[in-house]
């Protein structure tokens, strides 16, 4: 029987619990994405409270893409040595440090990108930023700087890397038919519109080894138009197959139907927790990748029930460790406690979250 304490392994990486701090943009990079002490300060808490791996908040991997402001950069040699000094503070507490990787084109902050790229020509319904078509030979550039950007990580002593495929982000734009019009090889049928992440995939794969390459996907994008449950099953399949070490489980983005994407609110009841568990599980049964799923976990019994129901290996949580970065040392002495994190979403803003502070 699994409990969240198990510890396993992939390849050569020591996993202490089953529990991912999921990746959340903090805010505590300086303006240009270097690594400030309040940013170590932030891991520091998550790992001496008990988290067994953390993903960083995403990181931008070209000079000219960056969806938010303050978050963390890795798109050229400068920032190894803070990069550095994170992930040696970071395991001298006991957990491990995932960089998580992304480009994240028309989903951004007005005003901070300088150039908006996507799949195609549209204008996002939620930004309202208008994205200019990627060129094929852009498109190789950008391939090739997700690779550098891993290679970085890796010579920065993190454990793995994290591709974003998820929430409406480059890769993810990709994959979603609603905003890949492209006609050529990028476009149309799920194995061409998913094209850019197994160039990606196998790019960095080249470039890193046998380092650890992690991904975050969408189980669906819970949108007229967006890629659906099979699209995603087609794309999980194909990743096992290529190869990567990781699938974490997520679903929506921006432009999702109200109540059915990643951050959700209401979750007032155990009925409510682990919202894309049966996706997960759909997928998980096709697939030898071990899954880690995300979405509404607030108590260790749900929680324990979901890695003993199926394939899932691992369980991300991303904002009940904003409100108690100690969660799970909690656990370990009161099993039956609850998560203090009511879902109000008031965490998405800059610099944090409030709740880090209570």
């Amino acid at each position: 029987m699994k409990t969240i304490f198990d510890k396993t392994k992939i390849k050569k990486m020591e996993f202490k619990n089953r529990i991912i701090r999921s990746a959340i943009w903090e805010g505590f990079s300086d303006e240009k994405g270097y690594v400030t002490e309040n940013l170590i300060e932030f891991y520091k808490k998550l790992a001496v409270g008990g988290v067994g791996t953390i993903i960083t908040g995403f990181t931008s991997i070209v000079d000219y893409d960056r969806p938010a402001h303050n978050m963390i950069s890795a798109y050229d040699d400068s920032f190894i040595p803070g990069l550095q000094k994170l992930t040696k503070t970071v395991h001298e507490n006991g957990a491990n440090i995932v960089l998580q990787i992304v480009v994240g084109g028309s989903q951004g902050s007005p005003g901070i990108s300088k150039k908006i790229v996507g799949p195609s020509v549209h204008i996002n319904p939620v930004t309202k930023l208008e994205a200019q078509e990627l060129s094929k030979e852009d498109i190789k550039k950008l391939v090739e700087k997700f690779a550098e950007a891993a290679q970085r990580a890796k010579e920065a002593n993190f454990d793995a890397v994290q591709l974003h495929g998820a929430h409406g982000y480059l890769i993810s734009q990709f994959i979603n038919p609603f905003f890949n019009k492209r006609e050529d090889e990028y476009g149309g049928s799920i194995e061409n519109r998913s094209r850019f992440l197994f160039e990606v995939y196998a790019e960095v794969r080249k470039k890193v080894g046998d380092f650890p390459i992690f991904i975050k996907v969408n189980c669906e994008d819970f949108m007229d138009g967006g890629a659906t449950t099979d699209d995603m099953m087609w794309v999980c399949k194909k990743l096992s197959e290529e190869g990567i070490d990781l699938i974490e489980v997520s679903g929506g983005n921006a432009t999702s139907r109200k109540y059915e994407g990643v951050i959700r609110t209401r979750i007032d009841g155990p009925e409510k927790e682990a919202y894309f568990k049966e996706f997960a599980l759909k997928i998980s049964d096709i697939i030898s990748t071990p899954i880690s799923l995300i979405g509404g976990h607030r108590t260790l019994e749900n929680i324990e029930e979901v890695l003993n129901k199926g394939n899932i290996e691992y369980i991300s949580m991303a904002r009940p460790l904003l409100r108690e970065p100690d969660l799970i040392e909690k656990w370990k002495l009161e099993s039956d406690k609850t998560s203090k994190c009511i879902s109000c979403n008031k965490c998405f803003g800059p610099k944090g979250s409030i709740c880090i502070f209570l």
